[in-house]
């Protein structure tokens, strides 16, 4: 929170200097300290905030809360990371609002009032009123409130259990609730406790997925299973921690005696010694492993030395719905219902999907889905492209790596394409999508890479980089060749524009967006200096829209662009029409934009130009000198020769040796060149000065303003001084201008309509300075403060000593969230106050300054 003092002990000079390194302060570091805040001290140990969105901090000795514009209090239940008024956490709490309606929003307060508890959101909005001895809201799918001993679970939808003496979260619908000692289930559909029986505790497994139909419940100190309708699925004789917790026909949280069980809740059978995986109950009998399924069966009978997951710790490869088995030192594969998908016959074996690669002594090959052999390789490698599988999977494709000493080719079952081993690396090439469904294969040998789509297919070959288009469409690639740069269409599956250029972007001319292709000029081609560079132009299909070499495209407005085109060691100009791509040659010596979407300003010796009506295709009268337009900057001795400067809001300044002026779009010369000083129009107004001598360095000028027919708006009798010449824009205040006179050595300003040429407020304040985006002006007379709205209607009277209030509204920021700037906090009588828009004072203060 940034707050802003203006002190009446200070001087106007001393004022302006203040607020001078207090803008270039904040405007280099504060951003960095934007939880920092200053406040007014009242009495010792006692301190007042101005007010932001509504509320004002309060710091009152030991005890710290909030007012409201009506002067009631609100104070903090806790201290939390969430800073209550905070610009930050308002926009937190704004975004969680928008993206999780279902949800409550977690950046949120607890508040008191009356000793009791509430929840409010960061800019103060009352959530839920104070009404509960104590809130949990650390989950986002209700709130648990507590009142006289006893809690409820609000909901997002409004809606609320009763109160019990306990509550906990089953599956939305059910939740555990405790009365008179005893646990018992509650619907929130049915809204009644579904249990005839109470219970010691209950445990359900709200991580497995999805809706369980049984949870585990305690009774008697045991633990057994029931489903929702109370029936024991696994009698009360266990004991139970809440790991391991399935959703499945296995219990394996059980245990009895200090020893861990694993029970099959249809049969009730118990298990010792076990092992879970992927549904099946690995077992061991003499010393040999086997399987039972779901429904207690035996899956896969007890004749193997190992049962495990596929390519178990292994960083390659991904399970499957396979279980790989192990039998006199080989390797086999059983599906989840035990049937044997490979005998015991390898010496390693991976699964990739559906997918089967074996190792057998030096033989690797690869099995499809049918379990036939597609590939094979000796002394060599098989895996899927997609290195990390685990992690990522395989996105869908079957796609493998064929490995020969230190050497990856390709293998697609699909297509039954063979890539032979001869790269380096391969992968699939890294989208900045990693959701796009197209994939693609990089791979590399020698710092040149090749590219492939899924299919095998071969798209590009030793090239030394390949990148997706920045700002481009997705199916577009960029690729250097031979240190050139060249573009390929990915839908099309050909090379769109080939490498031999520099760089290419991306332009956006009008409403569409073209590629910009770049070529250097060989040194012994160019016509001087700078020119070093051509461009092409070509439509996102790689068609060329400009058949020509261009130096520059500048864009006029959203359907024309000028387009600079070199010819040889000549140069030409084309008007382009975005919206057909049709040109008009231009045939002159030189052309220039003009900031303006009526006029361009043409020349046939590049020192003397027109203005041209690009409506009319016609030469404007008069002609003007292009000093400014090619150089920047008005040439130091002007002569009688008329210099044009770009257009700004329909009017452009023109300079000669009589002064400045103004031109029209149409050409006709509004303001005959007389001032010495003129400037851009803000609006349909204009600041012009004159000096004693015509002298443009003189301290002091007179400052009048002018509308586009060149008629007088205020008459050249108020004050600029030279230090303000560079700062004209900060005078004008929308349909308002503030007029400024000196008086010795002492500044007054005026407020002026800009419509109606009238004063608004007479030229006697020392400060009149725009503040809350524009809405309100801080007036500054004798060494008192008051504050007027922008029609120079007074609100408070200047007779305050001092004003505080948040600074982001005195600098005109776009970011202020506060709705007003009041009640304000003003020093008056040796005493800090808030005051309301209607003069009355806010029924608090913390004493004598």
């Amino acid at each position: 929170m940034i707050l802003f003092l203006i002190n009446s002990a200070q001087s106007t000079w001393n004022l302006k200097l203040f607020l001078f390194h207090f803008a270039l302060f904040f405007g280099l570091v504060f951003s960095a300290q934007a939880q920092t805040e200053l406040y007014q001290f009242g009495q010792e140990g006692r301190r007042m905030a101005p007010f932001r969105n509504g509320f004002a901090k309060i710091i009152d000795k030991d005890n710290t809360y909030y007012i409201d514009t009506l002067g009631n209090s609100l104070i903090l239940a806790e201290e939390t990371s969430i800073e209550f008024n905070d610009t930050y956490a308002i926009e937190d709490y704004k975004r969680e609002l928008a993206a999780h309606p279902q949800l409550f929003p977690k950046t949120v307060l607890k508040y008191l009032k009356d000793k009791k508890m509430g929840i409010i959101s960061p800019k103060g909005d009352v959530l839920l009123e104070a009404e509960y001895d104590d809130i949990d809201i650390q989950f986002r799918d209700f709130w648990k409130i507590k009142r006289d001993g006893k809690v409820s679970l609000l909901f997002v939808d409004k809606t609320q259990l009763p109160f019990f003496d306990e509550i906990g979260y089953l599956d939305g619908d059910y939740f555990d609730v405790k009365q008179h000692g005893k646990w018992y289930l509650f619907s929130r559909s049915h809204n009644k406790i579904m249990t005839k029986n109470g219970y010691d505790g209950f445990d359900y497994c709200g991580g497995c997925g999805h809706r369980q139909s049984y949870l585990y419940a305690q009774k008697n100190g045991k633990w057994g299973v029931i489903d929702w309708n109370e029936h024991i699925l696994v009698p009360f004789e266990y004991e139970h921690h809440h790991l391991g917790m399935r959703s499945d026909n296995w219990i394996s949280s059980f245990s009895k005696g200090g020893k861990s069980l694993v029970i099959h809740i249809p049969t009730k059978k118990e298990f010792v010694d076990t092992e879970l995986l992927m549904g099946l109950l690995i077992a061991k009998k003499n010393n040999l492993y086997g399987a039972y399924g779901q429904d207690g069966e035996l899956k896969i009978p007890f004749e193997f030395e190992r049962i495990e997951l596929p390519n178990d710790n292994s960083f390659n490869g991904y399970y499957g719905e396979y279980l790989i088995t192990t039998k006199q030192h080989k390797k086999g594969v059983v599906d989840l219902k035990g049937t044997v998908i490979l005998p015991n016959i390898y010496d390693e074996v991976k699964v990739y999907d559906d997918y089967l690669v074996t190792k057998k002594q030096q033989i690797t090959s690869l099995l499809n889905p049918n379990r036939q052999v597609v590939f094979k390789i000796e002394h060599g490698d098989i895996t899927h492209v997609n290195d990390y599988f685990y992690s990522s999977g395989s996105h869908g494709l079957a796609i493998f790596k064929i490995k020969k000493r230190a050497f990856y080719g390709l293998y697609i079952p699909q297509t039954n394409t063979f890539i032979d081993p001869q790269y380096y690396h391969i992968q699939f090439f890294d989208f900045k999508n990693p959701d796009r469904q197209k994939k693609y294969l990089i791979a590399e040998k020698n710092k040149l890479f090749s590219f492939f789509d899924t299919n095998g297919q071969l798209l590009l070959s030793d090239v030394e980089g390949i990148s997706e288009l920045y700002h481009g469409p997705e199916h577009i690639i960029a690729f250097i060749k031979n240190g050139k740069t060249g573009l390929y269409d990915l839908d099309l599956n050909k090379e769109m524009i080939p490498a031999i250029y520099e760089s290419i972007d991306i332009l956006n001319l009008g409403k569409q967006d073209y590629i910009k292709a770049n070529m250097h000029i060989p040194e012994n081609e160019r016509i001087d200096e700078f020119d070093t560079q051509i461009s092409h132009l070509f439509d996102l299909k790689g068609t060329k829209v400009v058949g020509a070499d261009i130096k520059q495209i500048d864009t006029i407005d959203s359907k024309r662009s000028l387009v600079k085109i070199r010819n040889g060691n000549k140069m030409s100009y084309l008007l382009m029409n975005l919206e057909n791509l049709k040109g008009e040659e231009l045939n002159y010596h030189a052309v220039y934009r003009m900031n303006s979407a009526q006029v361009l300003l043409v020349s046939e010796d590049d020192k003397i130009g027109k203005l041209y009506d690009m409506t009319s295709h016609q030469e404007l009268k008069g002609s003007y000198s292009l000093t400014f337009v090619k150089q920047g900057y008005l040439p130091q001795n002007s002569g009688k020769e008329t210099v044009i400067m770009p257009y700004k809001n329909g009017m452009a300044l023109i300079h000669n040796e009589n002064g400045y002026g103004y031109i029209n779009e149409e050409g006709r010369i509004v303001v005959a060149p007389q001032y010495v000083w003129a400037f851009d129009f803000v609006g349909n107004a204009a600041l012009v000065c004159q000096s004693e001598n015509s002298d443009p360095r003189a301290l002091m000028f007179k400052m009048g303003l002018i509308n586009k027919k060149g008629t007088i708006i205020f008459p050249l009798e108020y004050d600029l001084t030279n230090s303000r010449l560079n700062h004209q824009e900060s005078f004008f205040l929308d349909h308002a201008v503030i007029l400024p006179k000196v008086n010795g050595y002492d500044q007054y300003y005026g407020l002026g309509d800009l419509h109606s040429g009238k004063l608004l407020l007479p030229v006697e304040y020392t400060q009149i300075r725009s503040i809350q985006n524009g809405q309100y002006l801080l007036l500054q007379k004798n060494n008192k403060f008051g504050i007027s709205d922008v029609q120079g209607k007074i609100i408070i009277p200047v007779e305050l000593e001092e004003i505080l209030f948040d600074a982001p509204s005195y600098f005109n920021t776009h970011t202020d969230t506060s709705p007003d700037i009041f009640p304000l906090l003003v020093y008056r009588n040796n005493t800090w106050r808030y005051i309301l828009k209607n003069g009355d004072l806010l029924p608090f203060h913390l004493g004598a300054k």
